[in-house]
């Protein structure tokens, strides 16, 4: 009976253990990876998202959304935000802004638009564009210092454009007292078609000379002058510029008769 578990144990088969196969990250991203989906198909799917979210989405997220590269969704944002843009029959368009792409209606349908309920215009009166224009250009800024550069006193006006959301307070100036400061928010880009501020247009005026302060400064110097010189001659007087070439002038004519005296 030993002997037969003995010769049992000696005919076991060996088992041979294979080593595990470690996969790569890089075989683990093809396993995982999908194919891409065609342009026609990514097209339809920017639609869709910028519909349901309505707020801007970033190129990052849009691109991890359609599952391309941001070099691929950028293309198909590009080209479907011309065909709306060319589509004379769509109220529709794809805004491009500094913080994402969002899907808004076009100017020209304004005008329904604000028949829903709750939807209304951003209308603007002059005094309060030229303080958004103002806030723009001069971003962060005081309310004093938009009062000195309007040269009236803004509070109604800062109000309405806070409360359309076309400013914000962005800080207080570390001055005594900590006054607010104003900048526009990404309503302001939005509502005036741009994408940063960097679009802002530079303003070009032609200013006369003579109303710079270069030109200020040598007109005056120049009006000085005469009026010195009208004074002096009123009085008889020579300035000392003419003291000095009447005193040059005899000095060369007694010495041109020194000279005639020697000759002779």
């Amino acid at each position: 009976m030993e002997n037969f578990e003995e010769k049992i144990l000696d005919e076991e088969p060996e088992v041979t253990i294979d080593p595990v196969h470690e996969h790569t990250q890089e075989e683990d991203a093809e396993e995982t990876a999908l194919p891409e989906p065609d342009f026609d198909l990514l097209c339809a799917a920017l639609d869709g998202l910028l519909l349901i979210h309505n707020k801007p989405l970033s190129l990052e997220k849009l691109s991890q959304l359609l599952g391309v590269s941001p070099e691929r969704a950028e293309e198909v944002i590009n080209h479907r935000k011309k065909i709306y843009d060319e589509d004379s029959h769509s109220g529709l368009q794809i805004v491009v802004l500094e913080n994402g792409i969002q899907l808004a209606t076009k100017a020209r349908v304004s005008e329904f638009i604000q028949r829903l309920d709750g939807q209304k215009l951003v209308s603007l009166s002059l005094p309060a564009l030229e303080t958004l224009a103002v806030i723009a250009f001069k971003q962060p800024i005081t309310k004093a210092e938009i009062d000195a550069i309007r040269g009236v006193n803004c509070d109604g006006v800062v109000s309405t454009l806070l409360e359309k959301k076309l400013i914000y307070v962005s800080g207080e100036k570390q001055v005594l007292g900590r006054p607010r400061l104003y900048s526009t928010t990404q309503d302001f880009l939005y509502y005036f078609g741009m994408q940063s501020l960097k679009e802002l247009p530079v303003p070009s005026l032609d200013v006369p000379e003579q109303l710079t302060p270069e030109g200020q400064k040598a007109e005056n110097q120049q009006n000085l002058k005469q009026s010195e010189k009208d004074f002096d001659e009123s009085q008889g007087l020579l300035s000392i510029e003419n003291e000095e070439a009447s005193n040059s002038d005899s000095e060369d004519e007694s010495t041109d008769d020194s000279n005639q005296v020697t000759g002779e």
